[in-house]
């Protein structure tokens, strides 16, 4: 490598974390860029009002490989994360992995390897454009963008498909891509909920997940917590519904799995993940262009755990680290 380049990187998932802390390590200053309201992508935790805060994207991580135990084990040491082990429904065993959630929230994840980065958050990235002296990236409070030598997005494949349309090859790879959506369901009761496991899978056409939120370590359980997960098909058709009739129907839904334990709703709030799970991966680690100025990556490259959007990101910073670029 030359010099050192300047590089963008869109995104502050698991995935634009990973390759920005691999790059930092090896002496480089990426930018990272998100729209988002602090890093972690999908490893999302929100609050209602004054309830306890929900996870309403992943719900928990599990680790395969050496460099993502070591990872997990690191947020472990620090209280960032813990292990859950739930009360689960038939046919559902966290034993075979370590179910890993963060704490107090599953964005908690994100946090060690955020720190120190460049981060620019609630930073939504308008356009990125091939320019002689490199990327152009605009964003929507800076028209006139910034100019980067390298650029990295490890947004979901069809918001990069959209981004970067004009690069053929990278187009064509994207296009075999399919993400599907899913519906969140937030949704505190009145009472708690008794002779009810934490966790009920794959028992519902409507839902694929039901779980006390309130049952995972550190988290506040003064209130009785769940979140409910639609199934793919379920969101793919109701996709476009308003949050409150999606609410509802997840409601009843969640209320028919729990069966004659039924307390009260006090609040209901649904959230729509566009681009949720991996349905045809890519089949590699990342994408490149055939300059090596740009990279895409995700968990959408090798399937939808947690773990293929932290690997994705690390080889991207493997590829410009092992000196791709050139100027």
């Amino acid at each position: 490598m030359s010099a050192s380049p300047r590089i963008a990187i869109i995104g502050a998932g698991m995935a634009g974390l990973a390759c920005a802390r691999a790059l930092q390590d090896a002496g480089l200053r990426p930018v990272i860029f998100d729209k988002g309201r602090g890093p972690g992508g999908r490893l999302a935790t929100r609050r209602i009002d004054s309830s306890p805060a929900f996870d309403h994207g992943a719900q928990y991580v599990t680790a395969r490989g050496a460099a993502f135990r070591a990872t997990l084990a690191a947020a472990i040491e620090v209280g960032a994360a813990a292990r859950w082990r739930p009360a689960t429904a038939a046919g559902i065993d966290p034993s075979t992995e370590d179910w890993i959630t963060g704490i107090p929230g599953m964005s908690a994840l994100a946090k060690p390897l955020a720190a120190g980065l460049d981060l620019n958050i609630a930073c939504e990235v308008t356009a990125a454009e091939r320019e002689a002296a490199g990327w152009r990236v605009r964003t929507a409070g800076l028209a006139a963008g910034e100019c980067f030598d390298l650029l990295v997005s490890t947004v979901p494949a069809p918001q990069a498909r959209r981004l970067f349309g004009a690069e053929r090859d990278i187009a064509e790879a994207l296009d075999g891509v399919t993400m599907a959506p899913c519906w969140a369901l937030m949704l505190v009761l009145a009472s708690p909920v008794t002779g009810v496991p934490d966790v009920l899978q794959g028992s519902s056409a409507t839902l694929s997940w039901l779980a006390r939120n309130s049952s995972k370590p550190g988290r506040d359980a003064a209130k009785e917590c769940w979140i409910a997960h639609a199934a793919p098909d379920w969101s793919s058709s109701h996709l476009e519904l308003e949050r409150e009739p999606v609410a509802a129907l997840l409601v009843d839904a969640a209320q028919r799995m729990l069966g004659d334990a039924r307390p009260r709703v006090e609040q209901a709030i649904a959230h729509r993940w566009r681009y949720a799970r991996t349905v045809k991966p890519l089949g590699q680690p990342c994408l490149a262009s055939r300059d090596g100025t740009l990279f895409l990556g995700g968990d959408w490259t090798q399937g939808a755990r947690v773990e293929s959007a932290f690997d994705s990101g690390r080889a991207i910073a493997q590829a410009i680290i092992n000196g791709r670029w050139k100027r």
